[in-house]
């Protein structure tokens, strides 16, 4: 068998395996697609769905009633922390005095 031979055999072998790669690509890519869209759709109902469960829950309705009918608490979004330089931002803003504390030099630098 010459050379070229055995490199047209590795070339026709290496299309096949890829050809066989991309087929089982296709399903996967699919699902794939759909499974970001839903989860994009399930995020856009958190705070629609957060708003609904504390109104529900102010009229009345129990933490374990709504359970009952399939609805589940909210998940809490984290609380955001401001920044010092927001709090100052704001500080100034609502007319308060903003006290600047300077920088201190470690004793033993």
């Amino acid at each position: 068998m010459k050379a070229a031979e055995i490199l047209k055999k590795a070339e026709e072998i290496q299309a096949a395996q890829l050809a066989a790669k991309q087929a089982a690509m296709v399903p996967l890519a699919e699902l794939l697609a759909t499974r970001i869209r839903l989860q994009n759709e399930f995020a856009d109902t958190e705070a629609p769905y957060g708003k609904a469960y504390a109104a529900a829950s102010a009229a009345g309705w129990s933490p374990a009633e709504l359970s009952e009918i399939g609805a589940t608490e909210p998940t809490p979004r984290p609380r955001t922390r401001r920044s010092k330089s927001a709090g100052k931002v704001a500080a100034a803003a609502a007319g308060e005095p903003v006290t600047e504390i300077p920088a201190q030099t470690p004793v033993n630098a």
